[in-house]
């Protein structure tokens, strides 16, 4: 399969074959991380992470409640 890059605006993009994509796991609105490996180019599928994702492993959820009053309070 082959494809050909082209001038988009200031970028350069490249159209994905319609059977290239059915076979991915990438859909059509789908975010990507592009990722440079052996002078090539990989797309892989952006996982989407919520809040509670990224703060748990920060903090110790135990004994930890936030408190909306006091994290505003001015001191």
């Amino acid at each position: 399969m082959t494809a050909t890059l082209n001038r988009w605006g200031n970028s350069t993009g490249v159209r994905i074959p319609k059977e290239a994509l059915e076979r991915s796991v990438l859909q059509l609105g789908d975010d990507v991380e592009i990722v440079i490996i052996n002078n090539g180019i990989a797309l892989h599928k952006k996982t989407k992470k919520t809040l509670n994702d990224i703060i748990k492993p920060l903090i110790n959820t135990k004994d930890w409640k936030f408190d909306r009053e006091e994290a505003n309070e001015r001191r």
